[in-house]
């Protein structure tokens, strides 16, 4: 929000917190369905002008109570709504998969260039492998092993992916 408000002149981005905290305060949010200065005063604010001068009266605390009472079980709601709405979207192609030991694997690898040695990290493999599952860690964390013998300990079960056997790579049909 800030990026989008100083543009270019990014010297002065501190003068404009103001307003923009007023605009983000004001602004009313899909998920609760309030804005965030209703829900944390009980009123909303309003956008000061030098020709009204005229105070709002305040209500009994009482009345505020209930007001932010009823408003809190309505954004409760609002909020399992929306929950439901975009966890469908996250959720999308997630996929349940836990490898199981002696399972083959590839491995995600995270290179970095060196200039030094020549090697680009754009050009280099995403993956290593197949490595073998050898022991379950936890139901997010495994140990794996190559065919050299080399470990590569308490792997994170994101960062696999599932190889086809050797078999299976000779069953399939040539094209």
């Amino acid at each position: 929000m800030v990026a989008q408000y100083v543009g270019k002149n990014h010297r002065h981005w501190d003068e404009h917190l103001s307003p923009l905290q007023f605009a983000y305060n004001t602004a009313r949010h899909d998920a609760t369905g309030y804005t965030p200065a209703y829900l944390n005063h009980g009123w909303e604010l309003v956008f000061p002008h030098p020709e009204d001068r005229r105070h709002a009266t305040n209500a009994a605390p009482h009345q505020t109570r209930r007001r932010l009472e009823e408003a809190y079980e309505v954004v409760r709601v609002n909020l399992a709504r929306a929950f439901q709405r975009q966890d469908a979207h996250y959720n999308l192609r997630r996929r349940d998969w836990r490898p199981r030991v002696e399972d083959l694997v590839w491995k995600r690898e995270f290179p970095l260039s060196k200039k030094a040695t020549g090697f680009n990290a754009k050009l280099a493999p995403r993956f290593t492998g197949p490595l073998e599952v050898r022991k379950i860690i936890s139901p997010v964390i495994v140990d794996l092993r190559d065919t050299r013998g080399r470990w590569h300990r308490h792997v994170h079960v994101q960062d696999l992916k599932s190889a086809p056997k050797p078999r299976d790579l000779c069953q399939q049909p040539r094209t």
